[in-house]
């Protein structure tokens, strides 16, 4: 970090300087607007290096992704305190894995939250756990893209994979779709995924919840001849399942010739990966090789990646770690 960030004043600037940008994107903390979940600071991209803050309307969480910046947290806690007084802070060391997917996380300053909160994303609501673990539940960064696809799914059988607690499956349904069907191999974020679908006013009833790993899920959906007028990838960027070990570099090939298996004539594909670790220019090389094989024609309909409040360096490109293809398929 740059020596202004290791006084009160500098963290007072930053965090003010920070509050501003989200407060024109979403509006101001305290007046519960559409969207109350969302990245208030990325690391170097807001010039605080070694922290990431993330607003859980009334709650903060407050990552600290080095060794190096925890001795400075208190002071930026302090500086998030005395603009946005929430209700409470979160502290989360990223940096340190006491098992997977958990990291030592407490609160710090004010109330402690629920286990259980409920937060929005243009105005759908959805349940997060600020204290469970590293992830609480939601994605923010995939925000646009949610509002996308809930855009495009009037009256489409949408099939979500690697799906979590079910945002993208969610927001099909709000939208209109036909029918969800959401895949992930974890039961637990299955049935948060349910109680998602149940916040925002839609039978799960109606809808599908499968507990599959996805290739598994994929192969069999081809073999059985199932079509699907929408389908997104997003997958992890490494996974471990009982068919062995899967990285987003060597097995998304074989994941879209899946998914376009199943995809139906004029269907949507939303291909993600959410890695420094793989160009753009990789996964364009990778969907482009896939519609070659299955001699199938495609047409891009957007491309996306991290949101207005996931600010990088202008001279670190690598850092846009999001990327998003949205393509037809003809």
């Amino acid at each position: 970090m740059t020596s202004d960030c290791n006084s009160k004043s500098g963290f007072l600037q930053k965090v003010q300087r920070s509050t501003r940008l989200r407060e024109a994107l979403f509006g101001a903390f305290r007046e519960e607007p559409d969207t109350t979940a969302y990245r208030l600071i990325h690391g170097e991209g807001d010039g605080l290096a070694g922290f990431v803050v993330d607003v859980y309307a009334p709650f903060l969480v407050v990552q600290v992704t080095t060794e190096e910046a925890l001795g400075s947290a208190p002071l930026l806690e302090e500086a998030l305190e005395g603009v946005l007084q929430p209700d409470g802070i979160v502290r989360k060391q990223r940096y340190v894995q006491v098992e997977r997917g958990r990291v030592p996380a407490e609160a710090i300053r004010g109330e402690r939250p629920p286990q259980f909160l409920i937060v929005k994303e243009n105005g759908i609501p959805f349940e997060v756990e600020l204290l469970s673990g590293l992830h609480t539940g939601l994605f923010t960064d995939m925000r646009d893209e949610r509002a996308r696809l809930r855009r495009l799914s009037r009256g489409k059988r949408v099939l979500n994979t690697f799906a979590y607690t079910g945002a993208f499956s969610v927001a099909a349904a709000v939208g209109g779709a036909e029918t969800v069907t959401t895949v992930d191999v974890v039961a637990k974020v299955l049935e948060r995924a349910k109680r998602n679908f149940g916040l925002a006013g839609i039978d799960p009833a109606a809808h599908y919840f499968v507990r599959m790993e996805v290739l598994e899920y994929l192969s069999m959906a081809k073999r059985r001849g199932w079509q699907f007028d929408a389908v997104v990838l997003d997958p992890p960027t490494f996974a471990s399942f009982k068919s062995g070990r899967w990285s987003v570099r060597t097995g998304y090939p074989k994941l879209l010739s899946l998914a376009l298996a199943v995809l139906a004539p004029e269907g949507l594909l939303w291909a993600a990966v959410n890695t420094e670790g793989l160009p753009a220019e990789q996964l364009w090389r990778f969907v482009q090789r896939a519609f070659q094989e299955a001699k199938r024609e495609a047409r891009v309909l957007a491309t996306g990646g991290l949101p207005a409040d996931y600010p990088t360096p202008a001279g670190k490109p690598e850092a846009r770690y999001l990327k998003v293809s949205v393509l037809q398929a003809l």
